[in-house]
C-alpha cells in the first residue's frame, strides 16, 4: 500500500508541469476573454493575441517616425545620434593634438574635418540612404503583408510545432524523474 502512495508523487509532479506548460499555451493563445463574476480574468485574451496588433501598429510608428525625423535636419534622436558619433569620433582622434611637428591650426583642422567628413557620411545614411531603401523596398506595404500573414494561427502552428511538443517532452520527463526522486525519498523516509 505504501507503495502504492508513493506512485502518487509521479503522477502528481508529471499533471503540474503539464498544467504548468498548457497554462503558458493558454497564457499566449487564448483568442477571447474570460468572464467569472462579470470580470474579466487576468491575461485574456492571450499575450499574442492583444499584442499582435499593437506589435505592427508599433512598426507602422515607429517607421513613420522615422521618415519623419529623415526629413527634420536639427531636432530628433537622428540629431543626437549624429552628435553622439562626431563627439565619438572626437574623442578617437585627440591623438592628433600630440603630433608635435605639425601647427596647432592645421591639426585642428584636420581633427574636425575627420570628425565632420564622419558625422556628414552618418547623416547620408541615415537620413538619404535608410529612407531611399525603404520607399525602393516598399517596407510599409511589406509590413501590411506581414501583417496579414503572421496570423495567431500562424504563431500557434509554430510554436505547437517546434516549441510546445519539444518542451512538452522535456517537461514530462524532467518531471518524472523528479517525481521517482519524490517517490524514492518518501519511501526511505516512510
Amino acid at each position: 500500500m505504501i507503495f502504492l502512495k508513493s506512485l502518487i508523487f509521479i503522477l502528481w509532479n508529471v499533471a503540474f508541469g503539464y498544467a504548468a506548460l498548457v497554462s503558458v499555451k493558454w497564457f499566449l493563445f487564448n483568442p477571447r476573454p474570460v468572464f467569472v463574476f462579470r470580470k474579466k480574468l487576468l491575461f485574456t485574451p492571450g499575450f499574442l493575441v492583444r499584442k499582435r496588433d499593437w506589435i505592427f501598429d508599433k512598426a507602422r510608428d515607429l517607421l513613420q517616425n522615422y521618415l519623419d525625423q529623415a526629413e527634420s535636419q536639427k531636432a530628433g534622436y537622428m540629431a543626437k545620434w549624429e552628435k553622439a558619433v562626431f563627439d565619438a569620433v572626437w574623442e578617437k582622434t585627440q591623438f592628433i593634438e600630440g603630433w608635435k611637428l605639425v601647427p596647432k591650426s592645421i591639426k585642428e583642422k584636420i581633427h574636425m574635418m575627420i570628425s565632420t567628413a564622419i558625422r556628414d557620411i552618418v547623416r547620408n545614411i541615415l537620413r538619404k540612404t535608410i529612407p531611399r531603401m525603404i520607399e525602393q523596398y516598399r517596407l510599409e506595404m511589406q509590413l501590411d503583408d506581414y501583417n496579414d500573414k503572421f496570423s495567431i494561427d500562424f504563431f500557434q502552428r509554430y510554436f505547437n510545432r517546434y516549441v510546445y511538443k519539444p518542451l512538452l517532452i522535456a517537461v514530462l520527463i524532467i518531471n518524472i524523474l523528479i517525481g521517482i526522486s519524490n517517490m524514492v525519498l518518501y519511501l526511505i523516509i516512510v
